[in-house]
């Protein structure tokens, strides 16, 4: 596995190419901070993707879900983005931390699976 620490000035481009490339994958999200240890955020959604608006030391926004369960995650004043590759396809974990110390690792999961039972309904249906 490989970590890869990305440069501030590349975060936008970066996180514009993963949310297309990624896009509803499975995703698990987990927030570490010293007050409160280690917490789940989500398990098991679909990834909707990440943008970064540099205004005021920044937010990095994150958005899960799809129409019937969404969820929203603000991160303010990120100082530092890395993604660890499994090194195997698009897999891998994203890192980012905030100026706070707090950190919200993002996991790669798969392709989400209700996107394969959907085709698998579809093409029963048509069959019929």
């Amino acid at each position: 596995m490989t970590t890869t620490t990305i440069p501030r000035n590349e975060w936008k481009e970066f996180l514009n190419n993963l949310s297309r490339d990624l896009l509803d994958w499975e995703v698990s999200v987990e927030v570490i901070a010293s007050d409160i240890g280690a917490q789940t955020l989500a398990e098991n959604i679909a990834f909707g993707g990440l943008t970064f608006e540099p205004n005021d030391g920044g937010v990095v926004e994150l958005e899960l879900g799809d129409t019937r369960e969404h969820q929203a995650h603000n991160i303010f004043k990120p100082v530092e983005i890395a993604f660890e590759s499994s090194g195997i396809g698009p897999k891998g974990a994203l890192e980012i931390l905030d100026s706070q110390g707090t950190k919200t690792l993002i996991r790669f999961l798969q392709p989400f699976p209700v996107l394969v039972e959907w085709t698998k309904a579809e093409i029963i249906f048509a069959t019929k």
